[in-house]
């Protein structure tokens, strides 16, 4: 008995041991494998600017360019400052696991600090990092969890709000606000406020639930969405909590994220695209609800059956998704007031395109990429190439293909837009290295034309695959990017402090 005794005990320290070994900081640059691949492809870029209109600012989040992945709340993914344009590029790395986490995406406070959410294979994890040498600053848990083969939630999607801090919501069932604050010679991540939402959604529906995205109106309410289609509402002080479930004559999923204008709250379902306020009573009102073909079956690349896009805004005007129709898929732009078709552009060759990632808007125009047959990160990177402009007419009466570059391939990496020097920003392989290598560039894309400008390698190996993660440009001109390994910061080698 007593030797029985001291195995399982022996065994439970070992557990414990290899557990805190491997959540352990690494504290270290992702090794590159030995395969040779070029460091540069192309020549530097020189500025074009793009002159727009920008949406105004969020009064409840952050400056619009650092609050959260797709930059602002109406999901633009598009800088009014300048990226890389590829000048005698270096390159920096960390990893965050010692296995694999990802850092999906990283934001900027007020005091300069890079924050984000990093996922492992044993949860997410709310981190700050200087953003000179990625050490990690603080870490917090924010949710445990074993995501292999599941669809994520529970913070990783993320704002940084007017007060310098990060909203999001939990697997707990909780709207938080995590604070950075000092704690003597180190800084450490505080609960700062925290709103439960689980007896508002077991309203709704009694389930599992799986929260998405949390995000204020422009009245300062939380609005948050599940996988399994329920959108709720809850008042900054925690009251007035309500939820309502999608569907008319089925249920209805979400696999995305929520956008936010002046106009009200705008999400899309595997089925329709919708708008939601709240009425003169302060009760949930869907103003409109506006199907769209969302085909016979997913198409390979896409994470769900329905549109794979976040929705993007253009301006007070239009919303903007892209649908998952058989043959080639199309860009939808909705007017924002009643839910209306403004129009309807096919893009991609027939039954080679999907688009899994958020539209970027500049101005009146949309970038789409081309997300068909990524099929993982450990996978051969195969999908199908392209990237495509949509320009939308100002008065809504249609829209129109500017350009269509079918030689860029862009597996899955959310495009990003610097109207400071024209260039979209993606993560792309390159074709002329071996079909079986994973090697992954740092690219710049001319807004102008759709041509490529310059690729400079960040890492070859699968834990360079940034997986769904987002691009991050800061206002000194610096790009990062979360990867299977880590993050990797790019910048031009002339941005250098003296």
């Amino acid at each position: 008995m007593k030797r029985t005794v001291y195995l399982l005990a022996t065994l439970i320290l070992m557990v414990c041991a290899s557990w805190l070994y491997l959540e352990s900081d690494p504290g270290d640059a992702l090794p590159r494998n030995g395969e040779k691949a070029p460091g540069f492809i192309g020549s530097p870029a020189e500025p074009k600017p793009v002159q727009v209109t920008r949406a105004e600012q969020h009064p409840f989040l952050a400056a619009t360019g650092r609050n959260s992945m797709h930059n602002d709340a109406g999901q633009t993914d598009t800088y009014t400052w300048a990226g890389p344009l590829g000048k005698e590029i270096e390159v920096l790395n960390r990893r965050f696991h010692r296995i694999t986490g990802s850092c999906v995406a990283q934001s900027l406070d007020s005091k300069g600090r890079l924050l984000g959410t990093c996922v492992s294979p044993f949860g997410v994890t709310l981190v700050a990092r200087d953003p000179d040498s990625l050490e990690i600053l603080a870490r917090q848990v924010i949710t445990r969890w074993l995501p292999i083969g599941e669809k994520f939630s529970g913070g990783v999607y993320f704002h940084l709000d007017h007060e310098d801090r990060i909203l999001l919501a939990s697997n707990n069932l909780e709207v938080q606000r995590w604070e950075l604050v000092d704690a003597g010679n180190e800084l450490e991540w505080v609960l700062f406020e925290s709103i439960s939402i689980a007896d508002t959604l077991n309203r709704a529906r009694r389930e599992q639930h799986h929260v998405i995205d949390v995000m204020p109106d422009w009245q300062g309410n939380y609005w948050f969405i599940t996988r399994a289609g329920i959108v709720g509402m809850i008042g900054r002080d925690g009251s007035n909590g309500q939820a309502f479930a999608l569907g008319i004559d089925r249920a209805e999923g979400i696999d995305n994220a929520l956008a936010v204008g002046p106009e009200g709250v705008f999400l899309v379902s595997n089925h329709a695209m919708y708008r939601f306020n709240l009425d003169a009573t302060g009760q949930i009102r869907q103003t409109w609800r506006s199907p769209y073909d969302r085909g016979s079956a997913p198409k390979p690349g896409t994470m769900g059956w329905g549109s794979g896009t976040t929705p993007s805004l253009i301006l007070n005007d239009f919303v903007a998704v892209t649908d998952n129709a058989d043959g080639q898929v199309n860009v939808m732009v909705y007017n924002q007031k009643d839910g209306s078709v403004a129009c309807k552009q096919p893009i991609f060759p027939a039954d080679k395109g999907t688009t899994e990632n958020s539209l970027a808007v500049v101005g009146y125009s949309l970038i789409a990429e081309n997300n068909l047959g990524y099929s993982g990160p450990k996978n051969v990177p195969k999908s199908e190439p392209g990237l495509a402009r949509v320009d939308v007419n100002p008065d809504g009466s249609g829209c129109s293909l500017a350009w269509e570059n079918l030689a860029v391939t862009s597996p899955s990496a959310v495009p990003k837009v610097s109207l400071a020097n024209g260039l979209i920003y993606l993560y792309t392989r390159d074709e002329a290295n071996p079909e079986d290598m994973h090697a992954w560039y740092f690219t710049g894309v001319d807004f102008h034309t759709g041509e490529i400008v310059f690729k400079a390698l960040t890492g070859v190996g699968w834990q360079w695959n940034n997986h769904y993660g987002s691009i991050s440009i800061t206002p000194d001109g610096t790009a990062y990017v979360g990867h299977m390994g880590g993050v990797v910061k790019v910048r031009d080698a002339e941005q250098k402090s003296p």
